[in-house]
Protein backbone atom coordinates (compact mmCIF):
# COMPACT_ATOMS: atom_id res chain seq x y z
CA UNK A 1 0.00 0.00 0.00
CA UNK A 2 1.14 3.40 -0.54
CA UNK A 3 0.18 6.44 1.30
CA UNK A 4 0.04 8.79 -1.92
CA UNK A 5 -2.53 6.75 -3.32
CA UNK A 6 -4.51 6.45 -0.26
CA UNK A 7 -4.08 10.77 -0.07
CA UNK A 8 -4.92 10.85 -3.55
CA UNK A 9 -8.17 8.52 -3.42
CA UNK A 10 -9.90 10.90 -0.50
CA UNK A 11 -8.61 14.03 -2.24
CA UNK A 12 -11.11 12.43 -5.33
CA UNK A 13 -13.67 12.30 -3.34
CA UNK A 14 -13.57 8.14 -2.92
CA UNK A 15 -14.25 6.30 0.10
CA UNK A 16 -10.90 4.33 1.58
CA UNK A 17 -11.08 0.89 2.62
CA UNK A 18 -10.68 -0.87 5.72
CA UNK A 19 -7.36 -2.30 5.14
CA UNK A 20 -6.28 1.09 3.71
CA UNK A 21 -7.07 2.96 6.83
CA UNK A 22 -5.64 0.48 8.97
CA UNK A 23 -2.38 0.22 6.96
CA UNK A 24 -2.19 4.96 6.94
CA UNK A 25 -2.93 3.98 11.47
CA UNK A 26 -0.46 1.79 12.14
CA UNK A 27 2.06 2.92 9.38
CA UNK A 28 1.98 6.40 10.83
CA UNK A 29 2.11 5.31 14.11
CA UNK A 30 5.79 3.21 13.67
CA UNK A 31 6.76 6.31 12.43
CA UNK A 32 7.04 5.06 8.57
CA UNK A 33 4.14 8.02 7.14
CA UNK A 34 5.49 10.93 7.79
CA UNK A 35 3.71 14.18 9.44
CA UNK A 36 3.19 16.53 6.59
CA UNK A 37 1.60 13.37 4.75
CA UNK A 38 -0.49 12.28 7.56
CA UNK A 39 -1.67 15.94 7.36
CA UNK A 40 -2.06 16.03 3.54
CA UNK A 41 -4.80 13.07 4.39
CA UNK A 42 -6.39 15.03 7.34
CA UNK A 43 -7.34 17.88 4.95
CA UNK A 44 -8.57 15.99 2.51
CA UNK A 45 -10.78 14.03 5.14
CA UNK A 46 -11.91 17.35 6.16
CA UNK A 47 -12.48 18.38 2.86
CA UNK A 48 -14.73 15.72 1.36
CA UNK A 49 -15.88 14.00 4.76
CA UNK A 50 -15.64 10.05 5.60
CA UNK A 51 -18.87 7.60 4.87
CA UNK A 52 -19.93 6.18 8.37
CA UNK A 53 -18.12 3.17 7.00
CA UNK A 54 -15.14 5.36 7.33
CA UNK A 55 -15.46 6.71 10.33
CA UNK A 56 -16.18 3.71 12.08
CA UNK A 57 -13.12 1.61 10.76
CA UNK A 58 -10.83 4.66 11.82
CA UNK A 59 -12.18 4.46 14.94
CA UNK A 60 -11.64 1.13 15.22
CA UNK A 61 -8.06 1.27 13.68
CA UNK A 62 -7.30 4.05 16.27
CA UNK A 63 -9.02 1.91 19.32
CA UNK A 64 -6.44 -1.34 18.70
CA UNK A 65 -3.11 0.67 18.45
CA UNK A 66 -1.00 -0.22 21.46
Amino acid sequence: MNIIEIISKKRDKKALSKEEINYFINAYTKGEITDYQAAALVMAIYINGMTDEETKDLSLAMARVR
